[in-house]
């Protein structure tokens, strides 16, 4: 027996070894193309969320660079593109209004702790977690980051009025170009193996630069000429680190950078996973240590902490991007553009990305979730629009996913220890006061020229759990049909709660 495991092991190493071959040589051609469309698409989101932040913009591209190539070599997942996100680089606005100009290097040293904590996650197989997701918060935070991207696109394409008629043209002709060329391989299959999206930036671009158009280009987003100045200052300035008010400010942000980090990238190689159907190419524990190496490497060498980003992984899937040779060429391309061409870089017209990403958020929405919601259960339904709800009015992945899960335990264990209806329904309208209160006091708050976020996302989340509860009387605990109509109700009333939470938080 022990002379069998041995030869099984020894099988399953080779295996492994073929399989990580195949991960970098297995797909050249696509790869190629694949990360030469993710180097241009990484650029205005990174830009825009870097100006957010309130660090220059080059920064935010280091760390495209150095993740790109690091996750490359590290990850466990081949073809997901990790770089500079907008979920890290929010949480670090706080730490960075206070500290910038003073001492950059608290950023970098929070940096690199969230990188060593993620690390430590990976080695404790912290990634294994992810298959206990459930597949309705899965689609939630795809939903979610769909509808985010397709809002940070809207405001690119009306961020200036004066040239807005052309941008919208561009725009236009560039989603064309996507979605029409590939009808060209019915003439000559030469034209399938150049990716449609590398065409639409590449003839925007020509039109750009030969007409001379003064449409929005990338370099009007902000400066990108690199500089090294903050590379090396976590050790430079080692002796400002360990002290009291650094300590206490990078630790808190250090964890919500890891936990943070971990969480999308966990759900962005799910993603991946469940569309190429390869599960034996990922090792979620793998690419946890790949991204706390990756985000060290960012500390110490003067960049923004980041993670995988759907979006662009998915721009790369499209474009044909399978392997790790797609993440290492999107990072040494972007490096070469940036240290070579900054010039060129910065006179690619945001109207071209612009076409890239709006065709990824339709192709990233999951339409399934939405008009074959009536074949689910209705607190999946409702564990999936928690996720979106909350993801769009924070703007961060992970809190909408932490929700969702949350929702999903809660509505296991009512169901697994409260077995009576009427207690059941009782809850029910519990939640549904709550809601109410708390909506009553946003009107009075409003009257009084208040506004208030906080209260309306309350309130919205106990009129979902409120349907949740009341559906689950409704459909599986099968009572009588006073008592199915009386939950109906309840489930009416907190849908019209939960709709005024939603308005609430936006207007």
């Amino acid at each position: 027996m022990a002379k069998n495991k041995k030869v099984l092991t020894a099988e399953d190493k080779a295996a492994k070894r073929a399989l990580e071959k195949k991960s970098w040589v297995g797909n050249i051609a696509g790869d190629l193309w694949g990360g030469a469309v993710t180097a241009f698409v990484l650029l205005p989101e990174t830009i825009g969320f870097m100006i957010a932040a309130g660090v220059p913009p080059y920064i935010g591209l280091f760390t495209c660079i150095i993740l790109t190539i690091t996750l490359a070599f590290t990850g466990g997942r081949p073809g997901v593109i990790s770089a500079g996100a907008g979920s890290t680089a929010m949480i670090t606005v706080g730490l960075v209004a206070a500290y910038w100009d003073t001492h950059p290097e608290y950023l970098f040293a929070a940096v690199v702790l969230a990188g060593i904590i993620q690390f430590v996650l990976g080695i404790v197989k912290f990634g294994s977690i992810i298959k206990y997701i459930p597949d309705s918060v899965m689609h939630g935070f795809v939903n979610g980051l769909a509808i985010l991207i397709f809002i940070s696109q809207i405001k690119l394409i009306f961020s200036d009025f004066n040239t807005l008629g052309e941008m919208l043209v561009l725009v236009g002709i560039g989603v064309g170009i996507i979605v029409f060329y590939p009808f060209l391989g019915k003439v000559w299959s030469g034209f399938t193996k150049i990716p449609s999206s590398l065409i639409a930036i590449v003839a925007i671009s020509i039109y750009a630069f030969a007409s001379g158009s003064p449409v929005l280009r990338i370099q009007d987003m902000g400066a990108i000429a690199p500089n090294f100045q903050y590379v090396g200052i976590v050790f430079a300035r080692i002796p400002n680190i360990f002290t009291g008010e650094c300590i206490a400010n990078i630790i808190p942000l250090s964890i919500s950078l890891a936990m943070v980090g971990i969480i999308e990238t966990m759900l962005t190689c799910r993603v991946v996973t469940e569309e190429t159907n390869t599960p034996e190419q990922e090792d979620l524990n793998r690419e946890c240590r790949g991204q706390g190496i990756g985000n060290m490497i960012c500390g110490v060498l003067g960049a923004m902490p980041g993670c995988a980003m759907i979006g662009q992984t998915k721009a790369n899937m499209s474009a044909g991007g399978r392997g790790r040779l797609s993440s290492l060429f999107a990072g040494c391309l972007l490096a070469a553009l940036l240290f070579a061409a900054s010039g060129v870089l910065g006179g690619i017209p945001i109207a071209a990305l612009v076409a890239v990403m709006l065709v990824v958020c339709y192709d990233t929405f999951n339409w399934g979730s939405v008009f074959k919601a009536y074949k689910v259960p209705v607190k999946e339904t409702m564990a999936m629009a928690i996720t979106v709800i909350i993801v769009l009015a924070t703007g961060n992945l992970a809190y909408g996913v932490g929700f969702g899960v949350g929702l999903f335990v809660v509505m296991i264990l009512l169901k697994m220890f409260i077995v009576n209806e009427k207690v059941m329904i009782g809850i029910a309208l519990g939640l549904l006061g709550g809601a109410i209160a708390l909506m009553f006091v946003t009107f009075a708050m409003r009257a009084g020229g208040n506004m208030d976020t906080f209260r309306p996302i309350v309130s919205f989340i106990l009129a979902v759990l409120g349907i949740s509860v009341a559906s689950l009387v409704r459909n599986e605990m099968m009572p009588g049909k006073g008592m199915k109509a009386f939950a109906t109700v309840v489930m009416i009333i907190c849908a019209a709660v939960a709709t005024t939470g939603v308005v609430f938080m936006y207007v």
